[in-house]
Parts: C-alpha cells; structure tokens; sequence
C-alpha cells in the first residue's frame, strides 16, 4: 500500500511557534519541542499539547520563559530536540544558545523529564573536553544505559553512560562527520538552501539512530548520505578517532532530510524536505514512498508511539529567511501531522518503534 492523499495524515497540533520535534508517552500524551529560531523569540520552548492541539508550556514556570541576558542553566534556551524511551521519561536537547550566539557556561545541555509531573529529574552539561568551543548537541538516542549525543557543530559523538557517569567523544571533528561540500543541503525542488548572502548552513553529524540491539550507530549530515559505525568500535578506547573514521561505511545516498527515525524491523524512515515525504528504506536498500502532502514542509524529527503511529512536525525551517535567499516566509501555525503505520508498504515489512 502506498499512501497519498492528504486523507491519510492526522493533524495532531497547530502551534503558533515553530515545532521541530515531538515525542509521544506511552499514555498517549504528545509533547513539542519549539526552538527560538529568529522571529521566535517568545517560544515557549517546550510544550504538552492538549486536546484541542494547543501547545501549553511544559513543565512550567521559569524553565518556558527565558529571555535573552537570563540565566541559560536552569531554563530552555535552545531546544534543538526532545526524545522519550522505554522508561517514558522526556529528554530534551537545548543547544544552549539561540542561532548565531555562544552559549553561556551551563546553557548546552541535556534534561530529562518526568512526563506525568515535569519534575526534572537529571541535567547533564559537559566540560570543554567534552563540548569545546563550537560544539553543538543536535539530537539524542539511548539504548540502555547509554545516551548518544551528536555535535553538528564541529562534528563528533558524545556518549553518556548514566550508570558509571562516564563521557567520552568520538569521532571529534572528522570529515566522516562533517558536510563534505558535495551534497548540498537542498529543499523543496531541489532549491540549495542559504541565506541573502549565498551563505549556505555547515551543519555537521545531524540525524541519529541506533538500532534496536545497539549494535550499530548511524548518522547523517541533512544533506546526507547515511553512514554508520559499530558501537562497539565507539566504545572500545583501543582505537584512535582516525582508526573509528576508517570503520564508517555508507549505507545510502538520501535525499536533504530534516529528521529520521527507525523501526525494530531495521527500517529508516526519512523526512524527505525536497519532495514533502516521508520515504522508508529497508535493510536490504528498497525505498518507497509512505506518505508525499504539500503540507510536509521541512519535515523533522519523527518518532513513532507504541501504537505504531508515525509523527511528522513540519516546521518550515527551510522558508527561514537565513535558509530562504534572506526571506522569512514562514507562517503559523506550524503543523504536526500523524499516519497510522501499517503493517507494511510495497512489500517492506513495518515494525514498532526503536524505544532504546
């Protein structure tokens, strides 16, 4: 079955800020996150939407209303990404910094969350050795006690154990994780994205995964391709990051994606920002279309709920005008969408979500 009449897609919130990421509990709750991009200054960062699809400010208090000049360590300044896992805790990545300033000491870090109350239970922030300057968190995956953490900044992967505490940083600034200046970061029709000047966004180790049994991490830049290294080479500190870029392999060339997510059964499912899609790949390299709407506009981070329901927020990141020939041409409200998952697509079998 192939789906793609706009009939197929559900909206779950209509925000009057821009909703790059969204996770679901497991009780069904949806929570957003809303980065401060330009022109969203007063973004309350991060939301639970309510039943009328309304975001409301999450967990509350000082933590939604940082403003510039306050204190960045205990507030959401830059939510790049929010994530849940098989504990149904709400994670959340807050680069620290709003687009083209530095963030303050404490400002980058990661938060977790109870969903049910919004007591924070955990805030990680790393040393200089860890995020040196110009590192940025992009997005989070855990698969048992570990968290891993991708800098689009100056590329690399930082991996959190909560048990020990122990961080390490791998792959620190390697071509493997960086834009290679030949797949250009495009948008719809294939536009190449920069801003008034021609100026074209460096983003370096963007999109994430790690599979269900933890064996292999994957990667991206947005303009791609997808890449992948064993977990167990990031762990073992016998190798040299030189050594680990040698054991990266290209699993696909992928069309500019703004966020990805993978299913137990192994397959990528791909927010395609030049077509309005939503594309799977199998293990074995099989793509076909899932979903294809106008409304797909820079579509991002996904995620799928135990009840096997795929959630698009839809942002319009690529109509900011630093990313549109130096035009702002985005508009409320920003949409996040839904699609019940069926239990396959043009013979590719269909899993359940990686809960990590």
């Amino acid at each position: 079955m192939k789906a793609s009449a706009k009939e197929t897609l559900f909206v779950v919130a209509r925000s009057p800020f821009i909703a790059s990421g969204v996770a679901v509990s497991h009780e069904g709750e949806v929570f957003l996150g809303l980065p401060r991009f330009p022109g969203m200054e007063k973004t309350i960062s991060l939301a639970r939407v309510n039943k009328s699809g309304e975001p409301i400010p999450f967990p509350g208090g000082s933590w939604n209303t940082w403003q510039k000049g306050q204190d960045g360590s205990r507030a959401f300044v830059m939510v790049n990404a929010i994530h849940l896992f098989r504990d149904n805790t709400l994670w959340v990545v807050d680069q620290g910094a709003p687009v083209g300033s530095q963030p303050e000491p404490g400002a980058q870090k990661l938060v977790q969350l109870d969903v049910k109350t919004g007591r924070i239970l955990r805030v990680l922030s790393f040393p200089h050795a860890v995020m040196p300057s110009g590192a940025r968190f992009n997005d989070l995956r855990i698969h048992g006690d570990l968290i891993f953490v991708t800098d689009s900044g100056l590329g690399g992967v930082i991996i959190h154990n909560l048990s020990t505490g122990t961080t390490l940083r791998r792959l620190s600034g390697q071509k493997v994780m960086q834009n290679d200046g030949v797949h250009l970061h495009k948008g719809i029709g294939g536009r190449i994205l920069a801003d008034g000047n021609g100026k074209r966004p460096d983003i370096a180790s963007d999109d994430i995964e790690v599979d269900a049994g933890g064996t292999w991490f994957y990667f991206a830049v947005p303009a791609g391709p997808l890449k992948r290294i064993g977990v167990a080479d990031l762990l073992d500190m016998a190798l040299t990051d030189d050594q680990l870029a040698q054991k990266v392999e290209i699993v696909a060339e992928i069309p500019s994606v703004g966020g990805t997510c993978m299913d137990t059964r192994g397959n990528f499912y791909l927010a395609d920002a030049e077509n309005s899609r939503i594309t799977v790949l199998s293990p074995e390299g099989k793509r076909t279309t899932l979903v294809q709407d106008e409304r797909l506009i820079s579509p991002d981070a996904l995620f799928i709920d135990r009840e096997r329901t795929l959630y698009i927020p839809c942002p319009q990141l690529q109509k900011l005008a630093f990313l549109n020939n130096g035009r702002d041409e985005v508009h409320a409200p920003f949409l996040v969408l839904s699609i019940p998952l069926p239990r396959s697509v043009d013979g590719i079998p269909l899993g359940e979500g990686v809960e990590g």
